[in-house]
């Protein structure tokens, strides 16, 4: 499937068309509220690369602690693979591929669909669904508020129910308006 994606061309493509349409769907922008369609696209992009090539290189959550606090039927997750579908079909995805496509994202679907939030989980352990808590991060990401550079080794503050990170700049200006 990554040789039909044009290793990873096409999918950058499909991950673009996606998230605008889901950017722009009533039912489905409200889980992006606090994100950037850029961040979705390069954070969907990362995951499904390991996923299709076995090569490490997604240190995102895995899908049961990035979707804990959303509440997400059956219906909602139905609809969201639809749009999935259409946007690989519209962009000449094999039917093969495009069959495969879904079965990847079935393979979540126990992990994400629920009626109520749960507490994301680390290291086995339950963690609280509302307040914020510090870390040093182990490896460099973004900031959610400002989107600058969070580099490892950096003491952060991050809210325990959405994982938003702030760099230490932002934690500050927060604590100070608390």
């Amino acid at each position: 499937m990554w040789n039909a994606l044009r290793q990873g061309e096409g999918l950058t493509e499909i991950l673009t068309d996606f998230y605008e349409r889901v950017f722009a769907d009533p039912k489905l922008a409200p889980f992006f509220a606090s994100t950037t369609r850029t961040r979705a696209i390069e954070k969907q992009y990362a995951f499904l690369r390991e996923i299709l090539t076995g090569e490490e290189g997604y240190f995102g959550d895995r899908p049961y602690n990035a979707h804990h606090w959303m509440v997400i039927s059956d219906e909602l997750f139905d609809y969201r693979e639809e749009l999935m579908e259409s946007c690989l079909r519209r962009h000449g995805l094999e039917e093969r591929f495009v069959v495969q496509f879904r079965a990847i994202d079935e393979v979540f679907r126990k992990q994400i669909v629920k009626s109520e939030p749960k507490p994301k989980k680390l290291r086995g352990e339950d963690l609280p669904l509302e307040g914020y808590g510090t870390i040093v991060v182990e490896i460099g990401t973004l900031c959610d508020d400002c989107q600058e550079a969070i580099n490892a080794g950096d003491r952060v503050r991050y809210h325990l129910r959405t994982g938003q990170t702030f760099c230490p700049r932002c934690s500050a200006a927060r604590e100070t308006a608390a």
